[in-house]
């Protein structure tokens, strides 16, 4: 079985290749949106070297790692799911001898391969060449980020089953799922890194799951968390990706018997 979805995987991986174009267009909008917000943050910076702890250089390698990963962790109007149960082609996916969840997993982790290698990479090059931030961190700062990121995009795929998987019970789940997106990426820190949130606020997006996704990858991988620091955030991103996991399949569970097909 572990091949069957290894092959899963790989297929999404492969499909995702066809649409080169798209993902160039993609990638020019993250370039683009980039240094929009990078002049922002430029400006500001302009009448103070420090904010939360975090420099100038600080501040524009978190929003162009944020940048790169949003593709990898929290896709944009990302609906698959929840048009295949609109449509009833979810059934075709409740009858394969496979898990439901795990096949979902699969197709999404190839692409989301896909995305690390193709939008990830040359997106924060390219922050890299137009505002000198170099490389972040140091070798252990990336030995950490490896599992970390790991971590976050499995987070990433269960939070985005499960808001997709409430088309089961909504017709037009869409609008549950924008909603969803705009709170995933406000607390993850795709607009403004959490250290830049009131105290309060900001304690409270460090217990949300939200946190596990995007925020916790890229400070391991700034270098601002490190020590006991790092073992308690990896450990509450694995608590999250369990929650979220059993909630995804635990969901998908319930879902799967609702499903009545013409015809048997």
């Amino acid at each position: 079985m572990p091949r069957f979805y290894f092959e899963v995987a790989r297929a999404a991986f492969r499909r995702q290749m066809i649409y080169r174009w798209a993902n160039v267009s993609g990638l020019v909008t993250n370039i683009f949106f980039g240094a929009i917000i990078s002049a922002v943050f430029i400006a500001v910076f302009q009448s103070r070297h420090l904010a939360a702890g975090y420099t100038i250089r600080d501040t524009l390698r978190y929003w162009w790692m944020a940048q790169s990963l949003v593709m990898v962790i929290l896709p944009f109007g990302w609906f698959d799911l929840m048009l295949t149960i609109r449509t009833g082609e979810v059934a075709s996916d409740l009858s394969k001898p496979c898990d439901f969840y795990w096949y979902w997993f699969s197709r999404e982790a190839g692409r989301d391969v896909y995305f690390l290698l193709f939008r990830a990479v040359p997106t924060y090059l390219a922050g890299m060449l137009l505002f000198g931030i170099g490389v972040p961190g140091g070798p252990v700062d990336w030995i950490a980020y490896v599992p970390s990121l790991a971590i976050g995009a499995a987070s990433g795929i269960a939070f985005r089953v499960l808001y997709n998987l409430v088309a089961f019970w909504i017709l037009e789940a869409r609008a549950v799922g924008g909603i969803a997106q705009v709170l995933a990426h406000f607390f993850t820190g795709l607009y403004v890194p959490i250290a830049f949130f009131p105290p309060l606020l900001a304690a409270v997006s460090a217990w949300l799951p939200f946190n596990a996704l995007e925020n916790v990858p890229v400070e391991v991988v700034l270098g601002k968390v490190s020590g006991a620091n790092l073992a308690m955030e990896l450990a509450r991103q694995a608590l999250w990706l369990v929650a979220l996991t059993l909630a995804a399949r635990g969901l998908a569970a319930v879902a799967a018997r609702r499903v009545i097909v013409q015809g048997g």
